[in-house]
């Protein structure tokens, strides 16, 4: 486990023998961590509805704006109408929840359905038909013959309709340059849910659109008969479903949760389908499971954001320079601003589902969280070179090669994703792609220091970087086995960090609560400006794009003055013995760092351990490995969340 805060770091800890005995040592806040009251906690969660009302309120007699649909995205591929469905979708939607104009809800959704069925070949593009099925079939629960909020207002028209369109989707027979597997039927037997297709998002938004599809079918009497492509109907097709469900539920507490790793939109992507799962299964296990996913979710991410800014290492995030805070962050904690009505949140605003108090608390209660490490063991390496790339990836499950390890205090959260020096093919895509890590800070929500590769084409790279890191000190590097990587370079936010000095080869800057310094430790570099970032700042490049870069990050109570920061870094010497880098932390742990990429890198002579016992790990979250029980706790309050399905 990972410990409650101490009131001195320990000078002599290694990261590599504390996680290989599933502990660290937090290190700083003096007093033990604090809750919420409980009143306050309840006020935060039930203020979901109050925030959701405003947001759909904005809304409010908007006529319907219907998007274009656009070129293919590349060639060979059919039209791309995922704006235009997301349109014609998202207006049905709010017209029939602020019930404003049932008739054009009704023409809107017949007008997609005429859409689909008249061009099906669009249906079976990945990018067009499963980005808004889940609030088709919301609006199917909610509007239907049988439904509970305003019964009949989806005309039978409209109901019979827009399921012929997801008829011909759950064949999900692409005629794109690269088809991919029938998923009419849930594998979860030879797959254990590991099997993915396109990326993780793809596949979970793909079959939670099919397990509600054969929800609903197994009793209309347009489809209940009907026959899928092996011969049996919706209602065997939903049992198994059912079933595939529980099992993907119970491996994501087991083995670390998402491949896609702190990518926040992608996973409110992957998301959005469960919402319906937990709001609508006739299961009440299958219910519950949700409900921990969710919570797992929400506790998972709430102990690495400021402010609803996640931070950590992350994949697959083409820009973290001033990252929007959560959507779902707003609606269910109150954190951030309020994002703007979309059809994709359609179903997490009309859910059910509120989080448990322990987690609201992680959640908002940032002085009382204190300091604190986290850690975490996504999957990432494929079973081999044949099925790291799409369209179908299968994840290796005795190992996930990564260790995520973020550094937490109230002023800022430094945070990578470690493993070893690999060739990138050893990596399924979704997992190596666009990694990042860094420090984000509390003093503004685009305040960040980001080493980061260049994306040299389409806004893409792999494998691009490895690191190690403990505590405030974070050393990352480019790798030579990276795929698509542009020039190594260090991005400086503008706002909320003072402007960069050199102070003795370390470039220094602070905010009102935290000092950060980069050294790049072979050879020099220059600045550049960019004013193509959504905020301002500029790059410093190495000038030898494989140099290590050493960040540096403590909070201001850990010195006096800006003064004593600065001495204790013209202490630190990094030195080279051979390819290896050298180098003792302000922390006090001493760095070995192989720049030939040779060996993992060691932590006070100890290589890093990547696979620790426990799948989750902090003071506030914790799961063995390969367990599926999580524990959730802050101050007096704990839950377990058991992800196994009761006999």
């Amino acid at each position: 486990m990972l410990a409650h805060a101490t009131p001195a770091p320990s000078r002599a800890c290694s990261l590599g023998v504390l996680l290989a005995a599933g502990a660290a040592v937090a290190a700083g806040a003096a007093a033990p961590v604090a809750a919420l009251p409980e009143s306050q906690l309840a006020a935060i969660r039930d203020g979901y509805t109050t925030r959701v009302a405003a947001i759909l309120a904005a809304e409010r007699g908007l006529p319907l704006e219907r998007a274009e649909p656009r070129p293919p995205l590349s060639r060979g591929r059919a039209p791309f109408v995922r704006a235009y469905a997301f349109s014609l979708v998202g207006f049905a939607a709010r017209a029939l929840w602020l019930e404003e104009n049932d008739a054009a809800a009704n023409a809107a959704l017949q007008e997609l359905a005429d859409h689909f069925l008249a061009h099906p070949e669009q249906i079976f593009d990945k990018d067009n038909f499963h980005w808004h099925s889940e609030a088709q079939l919301r609006l199917i629960e909610f509007y239907g013959a049988q439904g509970p909020r305003r019964r009949g207002a989806l005309t039978p028209a409209t109901e019979l309709k827009c399921p012929e369109a997801i008829w011909l989707y759950r064949q999900r027979r692409d005629t794109d340059s690269r088809p991919h597997a029938h998923l009419a039927e849930a594998d979860d037997t030879r797959s254990g849910t590991w099997w993915v297709e396109e990326s993780e998002n793809h596949h979970a938004q793909g079959f939670t659109t099919l397990w509600h599809f054969a929800r609903l079918a197994r009793r209309h009497p347009g489809f209940r008969t009907r026959r899928y492509d092996d011969g049996r109907t919706a209602e065997a097709h939903h049992a198994d479903w059912n079933r595939y469900l529980k099992r993907y539920l119970l491996e994501r507490a087991r083995k670390g949760l998402f491949i896609e790793f702190m990518s926040v939109a992608y996973n409110a992507h992957l998301l959005k389908g469960f919402f319906n799962v937990h709001d609508f299964a006739d299961d009440p296990e299958l219910r519950r499971l949700t409900r921990h996913l969710l919570d797992l979710y929400f506790a998972h991410w709430a102990q690495e954001q400021l402010h609803g800014i996640a931070g950590g290492g992350r994949a697959r995030l083409y820009s973290d320079i001033h990252v929007p805070a959560s959507a779902l962050g707003h609606l269910f904690f109150g954190l951030g601003l309020a994002p703007a009505y979309r059809c994709d949140l359609f179903t997490a605003l009309t859910t059910s589902y509120r989080p448990e108090l322990v987690v609201v608390d992680l959640a908002c209660d940032l002085p009382g969280r204190g300091r604190y490490e986290v850690t975490q063991r996504p999957l990432g390496l494929a079973v081999s070179r044949e099925h790291h790339a799409p369209p179908h990836y299968r994840l290796r499950t005795d190992d996930g090669g990564i260790l995520r390890y973020s550094y937490c205090t109230p002023a800022f959260i430094l945070g990578t994703a470690m493993g070893e020096a690999r060739p990138a093919d050893d990596w399924t895509m979704i997992s190596s792609q666009n990694r990042r890590h860094g420090v984000i800070f509390a003093s503004h929500p685009a305040a960040a220091i980001l080493p980061q590769c260049e994306l040299a084409r389409d806004n893409r790279a792999y494998n691009t970087q490895w690191s190690v890191q403990r505590r405030g000190t974070l050393i990352g590097q480019k790798l030579r086995t990276s795929v698509d990587a542009g020039r190594m370079r260090v991005w400086f936010a503008a706002d909320g960090l003072t402007p960069p000095a050199k102070i003795d080869g370390w470039v220094c800057t602070e905010t009102d609560g935290a000092f950060a310094a980069v050294h790049v430790a072979r050879g020099g570099f220059a600045w550049r400006e960019d004013d193509r970032q959504p905020a301002r700042g500029r790059w410093l490049y190495p000038e030898d794009e494989f140099s290590p870069v050493i960040l540096e990050v403590a909070e201001r109570s850990d010195f006096s003055h800006t003064a004593d920061f600065h001495a204790a870094l013209r202490q630190r010497r990094p030195a080279w013995d051979g390819a290896a880098l050298r180098y003792r932390s302000l922390a006090g742990d001493d760095f070995t760092f192989f720049a030939d990429y040779s060996r993992p890198p060691l932590v006070n002579g100890v290589p890093v351990d990547c696979a620790p016992p426990r799948a989750f790990d902090s003071p506030f979250l914790q799961s063995e490995w390969d367990s599926g029980r999580v524990t959730l706790q802050k101050g007096a309050r704990r839950v377990v969340l058991d992800f196994h399905s009761s006999p």
